[in-house]
């Protein structure tokens, strides 16, 4: 496996929000984390990549101990976020945004392999942050994470308001990144889009993991839907 997450506890001062989560993921695949609004997703992302970091449990990544590692050197063992909201600078134009984080790679992701992959970004390189579109900026938001030349890319809630054709472009860029071999931990509130593209998922609820199966099983089970998802 590539990452193993053992029985993480993650507060926000006095408030209790991740409540013992273990799960892993093998290489190449992606799994999918799904629930409703405030029930630990995002909070699950920053504690594996050591922005907020979990009180107890152990976060184990390509055979090393990440537990309390800063998010720096979490980024530097290989792994990558693209946060939900995208948070890119919108003072830097692409190209910037593309640099700011690079880390060279022999044989791996550079500026011509981003533009390849994003041909959209190389015709809007001299172009602001704050001058893109939303969909502009989560391609951007992913070919800055792809720059640091990761193992493993978190990306939280990348549809998120987007238009269908730009939800149906990430869509896309997933599965051309699963077929490269990259590793994906995907949390989305787009049912059918999480659905359509984990290998595997677990619903997150009150900071617990309560389901977990593959995407048909859990398409199949309205029960399970309802409850925890609301559809």
């Amino acid at each position: 496996m590539i990452l193993k997450a053992d029985d993480i506890h993650t507060y926000y001062g006095d408030s209790y929000i991740l409540q013992g989560i273990s799960f892993d993921i093998e290489p190449g695949t992606v799994l999918g984390f799904l629930g409703r609004n405030g029930v630990g997703k995002t909070t699950l992302m920053r504690s594996l990549i050591g922005m907020v970091p979990p009180r107890r449990g152990k976060v184990t990544f390509l055979e090393q101990d990440l537990t309390g590692k800063m998010t720096y050197e979490v980024v530097r063992q290989g792994m990558a976020m693209v946060p939900q909201g995208r948070e890119i600078f919108p003072s830097l134009n692409v190209v910037e945004n593309l640099t700011v984080g690079h880390r060279p790679v022999e044989g791996g992701w550079d500026l011509e392999r981003v533009y390849e992959f994003f041909p959209r970004l190389a015709e809007r390189k001299d172009h602001m942050g704050n001058r893109l579109s939303g969909g502009e900026q989560q391609m951007l938001a992913i070919g800055r994470s792809l720059m640091t030349n990761p193992k493993l890319i978190l990306m939280d809630e990348p549809t998120e308001g987007l238009s269908p054709l730009y939800v149906q472009t990430v869509g896309e860029v997933i599965q051309k990144l699963k077929e490269s071999g990259m590793t994906i931990i995907l949390v989305e509130q787009n049912l059918r889009f999480a659905l359509k593209n984990a290998d595997y998922v677990h619903i997150i609820n009150k900071g617990v993991i309560v389901h977990s199966s593959n995407p048909s099983e859990l398409d199949a089970d309205p029960d399970t839907k309802q409850r925890y998802l609301g559809v």
